[in-house]
């Protein structure tokens, strides 16, 4: 069984069926599971192009209808209500071993949940966890290995089923920028057009911990404890999964390390 929408292929995992993957994807298949994988193959444009190119819908509103939270929420929202120290695979269907989606292998070991992408051509890999929430603040720690300016990793939110790819991505670059990306029906859009911001670590063997605040139609973008920008966007404003991505547009064996992941619910 395979679904395909414009410029999304997109590879199903989920209770009670396996997928074969096509021939482009060295025709893997996957059993049964509870976290759920899409590859994107068509999106192919580097950072530069977009830049030159695309311009922002929907931009940073300068007069936020509310009080941005301190520069670390964590400092207002208190315990988590749910927190992940990757000691375990069981959030994410990986107690069996390594999972290769398309380029990428998926693999849980020393508290951490490794991504190597091993084709800079293959775009947006990506991996969800069966758990969901709708308001909510979103963080995580990444590691990232050897990489170049314009290869991306980073969070995704709000997923609201396992087939069509749909949610909020947000990325850093190993070069020091940032962005927010929607995939709805109506495709792919770009929300902010990689801003650079100097409290990013860039570069190869850097660590950033990464927060997405979403209430309503408020997304709020945090890095190492910072506050970046907000964004005012309610396309996708229902319960929706969440998870990682890996999108190496330069360096191929592209690695990322996610060390742990957690959310506080926003009433």
């Amino acid at each position: 069984m395979k679904k395909t929408f414009p410029l999304i292929v997109l590879i199903l995992v989920s209770v009670a069926c396996t997928i074969s993957f096509p021939s482009s994807t060295n025709d893997t298949e996957i059993a049964a599971g509870v976290a759920v994988a899409f590859t994107q193959t068509a999106l192919q444009a580097t950072i530069e192009a977009a830049q030159a190119t695309l311009t922002p819908e929907i931009q940073p509103s300068p007069t936020a209808t509310q009080t941005p939270p301190a520069n670390d929420p964590k400092s207002v929202l208190g315990d988590p209500d749910w927190q992940d120290t990757l000691s375990n695979s069981k959030n994410w269907s990986l107690d069996d071993g390594p999972v290769e989606i398309g380029s990428a292998t998926f693999s849980q070991g020393n508290g951490k949940l490794t991504v190597v992408n091993q084709s800079s051509t293959s775009g947006f890999i990506w991996w969800l966890t069966y758990l969901s929430f709708k308001d909510a603040y979103l963080e995580a720690t990444f590691e990232v290995e050897d990489c170049s300016a314009n290869d991306q990793y980073g969070l995704v939110v709000r997923a609201p089923d396992y087939e069509d790819g749909r949610g909020y991505y947000y990325t850093l670059t190993c070069g020091g920028q940032y962005d927010l990306r929607r995939w709805d029906s109506g495709g792919s859009t770009m929300l902010l057009n990689f801003p650079s911001s100097k409290a990013i670590n860039s570069g190869s063997n850097q660590t950033n911990t990464l927060g997405i605040w979403v209430k309503g139609s408020v997304i709020r973008l945090y890095v190492n404890n910072q506050f970046l920008t907000e964004i005012n966007d309610g396309s996708l404003s229902a319960d929706g999964h969440f998870g990682l991505f890996i999108n190496s547009t330069q360096t191929p064996g592209f690695t990322i390390h996610m060390d742990e992941i957690a959310y506080w619910l926003l009433d």
